[in-house]
């Protein structure tokens, strides 16, 4: 069976196996349980509505899951399927960022894939982050600064609440010599930030903003 689930998916299915279990480590009311495992099915349902007998399958024994360790079970096993974010090369990144001259690049070995919705990381020869994400299958790139101070709020990339920090990018002005700067607050840490998006729409309206 090919893989059939990109990593945001993942994310969002896990979110709703942990509400599953949760519901039932907190209430005894049979009626209330039933009614959270029903809902989570039903917006899983929602999410992948196109899937062949045999996924669907595979994906609805998150209905015989009844506590964490049933729950991790269910992922490790589910995780097979995902869609692992591609091995891009050396090349590749240069490609998306023709302007830079010897970019450090990220260890891509140390990088879970299959939970990696986009890459981030920092060069300490040019003092700058990069991002690197797939749209319509293609690679698109980004590069800004992201300040040392760091404050709990919310991401704009993932809606996840934690250690933010503000991203920004800058653009050549209508005028010579002048630079217009445009940015906003998403996770200190790219591993957090990957693993709590379950919507890629955030994230492509991110960049969209900057590249604007």
């Amino acid at each position: 069976m090919d893989n059939f689930i990109y990593p945001h998916q993942f994310h969002y299915i896990k979110l709703h196996a942990k509400t599953m279990v949760s519901a039932r480590s907190n209430s005894t009311d049979t009626n209330v349980i039933q009614a959270v495992k029903e809902m989570a099915i039903e917006r899983i349902k929602q999410l992948l509505p196109n899937l062949t007998k045999e996924q669907e399958d595979t994906l609805m024994k998150i209905d015989q899951v009844k506590d964490k360790e049933e729950m991790e079970q269910f992922l490790q096993q589910l995780k097979q399927h995902v869609i692992p974010f591609p091995t891009i090369s050396d090349k590749q990144i240069q490609k998306a960022f023709p302007k830079v001259k010897k970019l450090q690049t990220p260890d891509f070995e140390q990088m879970d894939r299959k939970e990696t919705v986009y890459l981030r990381w920092f060069d300490k020869g040019s003092a700058k982050t990069y991002m690197l994400l797939l749209k319509d299958n293609k690679l698109t790139g980004i590069q800004g600064y992201l300040e040392n101070s760091q404050h709990k709020g919310i991401c704009t990339i993932c809606n996840g609440l934690g250690e933010v920090a503000l991203f920004t990018s800058e653009k050549k002005g209508q005028m010579r010599g002048t630079y217009s700067k445009k940015g906003n607050y998403i996770c200190k840490d790219p591993v957090t930030c990957n693993q709590n998006i379950t919507d890629i729409q955030p994230l492509h309206t991110f960049v969209e903003h900057l590249k604007a």
